[in-house]
């Protein structure tokens, strides 16, 4: 008896031994190092937030975070790109996605997507820009829709409410254009803009010729032409300019960047304009920079036009570094989940989450409005929404349009050179509202030519 008690003794104090020399083993076992790009900056609530999911990943799964500021920039890319000193982990914009894996600045995720059934769950259209020959090469961080950013102080100047006090937002683009006019002759505000530089006038242009029922690029006998000089497209830009010439109701500026913009709406020096509708950054911008109350901002879908509502659907991704190894890319991937990222339906991924709503609730964002979702798993979708219905702070009638989203049809961006053609667009744009003689046949005739030259041209070489 004392035998075996002896042998028992020994036997646990051995088990303990091993589990300790096995502890220490792991311990000592370098950490997996990713760089994280995009790291947050001036938002210090959410930059201290990665700071704390940083040293959560690094006790629980033995990874190290390097935060890199980075953000990507269509200048900046290709610099960092060539000589491999990108993130292991870095955002882009869906429009260049297709270019980056041409120039295989992106690693396959597939098998890494498949093996967690996270393919499965993706959001079609998200799929579609990620994948190349059947192959994953990016992960969806958020995806936004276009529709019309309301300042509804202006609206109430303006008695553009019903007798409940509801503001009377306009649902197509003749009502857009009385509206515009009825705010302008009472309050003395530009009654819409639409922006003019930074590639923004082409990404707003685009869901007006949309609307009319024009296109821009399509494939013809195996080749890919510059199509935006239609009729239809001649139209939504007769649109524009008739809204400086004929109605005077766009502002004075004629150089309008997206932070142009944010500031003319802000400060009641305009009443609407296209806005990037997400789930998050709840105009986040307007409000801290502006002080812009909540209260007075409300958003609708696209208005119709001739062809119905036609909205742009646009977002961001993740794309890995191409020297990652197969350890950081699983790193990674475990951070995107642990940031809540992912359709798992985790109690850390629910955490960040929740976390995310509760930031922006605490600094006097808007939560309510929503974004398109990158995921379609229905329980992700259920939990995401359940906390996100804790932290709403506004009145949802201010956004039901958009968030209901009635007959719209959602559009990708161009897949081929997409920022250039914004660029091109903004030209035109700016010249249909400085120059009243300006002929919008001519100038998409011109657009066309050039873009069709200088970028369609040459594809397939």
């Amino acid at each position: 008896m004392a035998k075996r008690k002896i042998r028992w003794v020994i036997g646990s104090v051995l088990i303990i031994l091993v589990l300790v020399v096995l502890s220490s083993l792991y311990e000592r076992k370098p950490a997996v190092t990713i760089s994280v790009g995009d790291w947050p900056r001036e938002n210090t609530a959410r930059r201290r937030v990665y700071e704390d999911y940083a040293a959560l990943i690094r006790k629980k799964h033995n990874i190290l975070i390097e935060p890199d500021e980075w953000a990507y920039s269509i200048n900046s890319f290709l610099p960092k790109a060539a000589v491999g000193k990108l993130p292991t982990i870095y955002n882009t914009w869906f429009t260049e996605v297709q270019k980056i894996i041409s120039a295989g600045y992106a690693v396959d995720i597939t098998a890494a997507l498949q093996e967690r059934g996270w393919d499965r769950a993706l959001n079609p259209l998200v799929a579609e820009i990620i994948m190349r020959d059947g192959k994953y090469y990016g992960f969806p961080r958020d995806a936004y829709l276009m529709g019309l950013m309301c300042n509804l102080k202006l609206f109430r100047a303006a008695g553009l409410v019903d007798a409940n006090g509801r503001p009377l937002l306009p649902q197509t683009y003749e009502e857009l254009i009385r509206t515009a006019r009825i705010i302008k002759e009472k309050t003395g505000a530009a009654g819409f803009l639409i922006e003019t530089n930074g590639n923004g006038g082409g990404w707003h242009f685009m869901n007006i010729a949309w609307s009319y029922g024009a296109e821009f690029e399509q494939e013809v006998d195996g080749k890919w032409r510059a199509v935006f000089n239609s009729p239809e497209a001649v139209a939504a830009l007769q649109l524009i300019k008739d809204l400086r010439w004929k109605y005077d109701v766009l502002p004075d500026h004629t150089l309008i960047d997206w932070a142009k913009a944010q500031e003319l709406i802000a400060t009641d020096q305009c009443a609407m304009k296209f806005e990037a509708g997400f789930d998050h950054n709840g105009f986040d911008y307007v409000i801290d920079h502006y002080n812009m109350a909540k209260e007075d901002i409300a958003m609708t879908s696209v208005p119709a036009g001739p062809k119905g509502r036609v909205a742009l659907m646009g977002g961001n991704i993740y794309m890995f570094a191409p020297n990652s190894t197969a350890e950081q890319l699983e790193a990674a991937l475990e951070w995107l989940r642990l940031l809540g990222m992912s359709p798992d339906v985790s109690a850390e991924g629910l955490r960040y989450i929740e976390d995310s709503y509760r930031n922006d609730y605490n600094n006097g964002y808007v939560v309510g409005n929503v974004g398109v979702p990158v995921w379609t798993d229905p329980a992700f979708l259920a939990a995401n929404e359940a906390i996100r219905a804790k932290y709403v702070n506004v009145d949802l009638e201010h956004f039901q349009s958009f968030i209901e989203k009635p007959a719209v049809t959602i559009r990708l961006e161009e897949p081929f050179y997409c920022q250039e053609l914004y660029a091109i667009l903004d030209g035109v744009i700016q010249t249909v509202i400085t120059d009243p003689q300006a002929d919008p046949q001519v100038l998409l005739d011109q657009a066309v030519e050039k873009f069709q030259k200088e970028y369609l041209d040459k594809l397939g070489r």
